[in-house]
């Protein structure tokens, strides 16, 4: 966090004085808030700046960790020791940031010039091969992409759960909330979408939303989730084809695949786009300037009370569905089976 963050923080345990609740809200510490506080009494909004760490030395890495790393530097040379740290992290390597930064120093590749060089020989051994940017790295699911019907003008394909999106937003710092992400999943067919805010950007954060707030409902509505289409930022996957993602894994145990889209493919989700810029303005515009709203409950209560007036009242305007709202075309894939809770009619 940069100063400015750092100060609201500071002002906010100071004016609500619930200092444990202010940084269960933020996520850190009751120690680094106190320090915060010290630095900023001491030295003002300097005591605040960011300032140089100094790496720490920890043990020698192993010779497969350091083999790893290498083999990582010559193919993404741009990735310093943070990045490769969080990539072999979910590779299941145990080794820190600063284990990291000392391989590198170590062969002489702590700067991009110098990996970037040590890249070049690289390719000399392999053949001459390029270096791929991330987007452009060879994936397993690329079969599955070209399989996949984004149009859904197939009528087999045409069907709750076929496809669905997921995707994680930043709506800005609320003045008295703080940072809120909204995660979503939509799905193409019936447009039916489920929202939740979470004040930070994590893994841990998608696999809660999957588990405590998507599967329920869509359970409810008695469809699963065949494809779900995600990023391949490391909330949601590993770039290794042999790495495994917690998050990966939990997908793969609900027997739901998961199919990572490079980010610059913006035409597929544009579905999903198109939802996050209607709900930025009809609702989250109104809420930055109601002054009432003054935590992070009564912003997501709102937000709730928006989802179920678009899902069960808003008529879709477009395409086969026109007329009808997201839960009716979800609805009418059930037929007979069990009857579904009461709250679903009553709230249409």
């Amino acid at each position: 966090m940069n100063e400015k963050q750092k100060y609201q923080i500071i002002m906010q345990g100071i004016k609500s004085k619930n200092i444990s609740r202010v940084c269960k809200e933020y996520g850190i510490s009751r120690t680094l808030y106190y320090r915060w506080n010290k630095e900023y009494r001491e030295h003002g909004m300097k005591g605040l700046a960011a300032k140089e760490r100094k790496p720490r030395m920890p043990n020698r890495a192993d010779r497969p960790t350091e083999k790893r790393i290498l083999q990582h530097a010559a193919k993404y040379p741009q990735d310093g020791p943070k990045r490769i740290f969080y990539e072999l992290r979910d590779e299941g390597y145990p080794l820190g940031e600063s284990g990291v930064y000392n391989v590198l120093k170590r062969n002489g590749l702590s700067t991009r010039k110098e990996r970037e060089a040590f890249s070049e020989g690289s390719k000399g051994r392999q053949g001459n091969r390029r270096v791929l940017s991330r987007s452009e790295v060879p994936s397993t699911q690329s079969g599955r992409i070209k399989q996949l019907e984004f149009g859904l003008k197939q009528p087999e394909n045409a069907r709750p759960g076929y496809l669905c999106l997921q995707s994680i937003h930043n709506m800005g710092r609320f003045p008295k909330i703080g940072m809120v992400y909204l995660y979503t999943l939509f799905d193409v067919h019936s447009r039916l979408a489920l929202v939740k805010l979470y004040p930070r950007k994590d893994s841990i954060q998608v696999k809660d939303f999957m588990e405590t707030k998507v599967l329920p409902l869509l359970k409810t509505f008695q469809f699963r989730i065949e494809h779900l289409v995600t990023n391949r930022s490391r909330e949601f996957m590993t770039h290794w084809e042999r790495g495994t993602h917690s998050y990966s894994a939990f997908l793969s145990s609900h027997g739901i695949i998961q199919i990572g889209v490079p980010a610059s493919r913006e035409e597929m989700f544009r579905p999903i786009h198109q939802f996050t810029a209607l709900v930025a303005k009809d609702y989250f515009q109104q809420a930055w300037s109601n002054e009432t709203l003054t935590s992070f409950d009564e912003l997501e209560r709102g937000l709730k009370e928006f989802l179920v007036e678009y899902n069960f009242t808003r008529e879709i305007k477009d395409g086969p569905n026109r007329g009808r709202t997201p839960a009716d075309v979800a609805l009418a894939t059930v037929g007979q089976q069990e009857p579904l809770p009461l709250w679903v009619f009553t709230r249409r």
